[in-house]
């Protein structure tokens, strides 16, 4: 997949260059990170960077560039472009690239509504690292487009749910907050905040095989992911769920409150 930057300068191996230098090239392969970026804040960088480098010792690619350097050519990104909100896509396949992408963040109203999801069949190599993969993506846009939904799940070929196609996903029933074991996942910045959450509320929270034919035994489901925080779901495929849940919606406002928290101590 081949992305390209949006506004006026890009990073690449550390220097900043006009975006009309920039030369197109297939990312397949190569390790990435996405960074939302609230007031000139990038959100939760710290994690960010540190899951860049496991992804990178998992796909076997060298970065060459320390946290501290790459934290400084986020930062000069961000200020030479004078843009104060945005999606920054880190990547390196050989290179070290960054800059800002297109993004589409969920309407306000779809956190009280929720969202519809599809299904994919398919899995990720390697689902602890972050890495570009062409066909999945491919798949699961085509999904996204023809049934006009937010996002696919991905089942895989034991028909267990994994993730979706760009975030994670979490069920709720009663009072309990499941989600798919961190070994079948990509294990998401939110997603780890929102486990922080659930856990300092003292709700009850365990990780577990989740099937596709046990979907309806659930009250609620939401997903966690960098563009969409957490957002309920309203359906996956022909099953409903409630997206007004109050442990969903209580959720949704934790999460709301601790980027409030990071931008201010920023």
């Amino acid at each position: 997949m081949i992305h390209t930057p949006i506004h006026n300068f890009f990073v690449f191996n550390g220097e900043l260059k006009p975006s009309s230098e920039f030369v197109p090239s297939e990312n397949a392969g190569g390790v990435y990170e996405v960074l939302r970026v609230v007031n000139g804040v990038p959100l939760f960088l710290e994690e960010h960077l540190e899951r860049f480098y496991q992804s990178a010792e998992i796909a076997g690619k060298c970065i060459r560039f320390s946290k501290n350097e790459i934290t400084e050519f986020i930062r000069k990104l961000i200020e030479e472009n004078k843009v104060i909100g945005g999606n920054i896509l880190l990547s390196c396949k050989t290179n070290l690239k960054a800059f800002f992408i297109a993004h589409r963040y969920p309407e306000q109203e779809w956190y009280k509504t929720g969202v519809r999801c599809g299904v994919l069949h398919a899995e990720r190599h390697n689902p602890n690292a972050k890495v570009f993969q062409t066909s999945v993506r491919q798949q699961a846009n085509e999904i996204i487009q023809h049934e006009k939904v937010y996002e696919v799940l991905l089942i895989d070929h034991q028909a267990r749910i994994t993730e979706g196609s760009r975030s994670n996903v979490f069920f709720v029933k009663d009072k309990r907050v499941l989600t798919p074991p961190a070994n079948e996942v990509l294990l998401g910045i939110t997603r780890h905040k929102t486990i922080k959450i659930v856990e300092k509320q003292e709700i009850h929270f365990s990780e577990k095989d989740i099937f596709l034919k046990d979907l309806s035994n659930f009250d609620g489901a939401f997903l966690t992911g960098t563009s969409p925080k957490i957002l309920p779901l309203s359906s996956v495929g022909n099953i409903n769920f409630n997206p007004q849940n109050k442990l969903v919606q209580m959720l949704i406002q934790q999460f709301d409150d601790l980027i409030l928290k990071y931008i201010e101590k920023k």
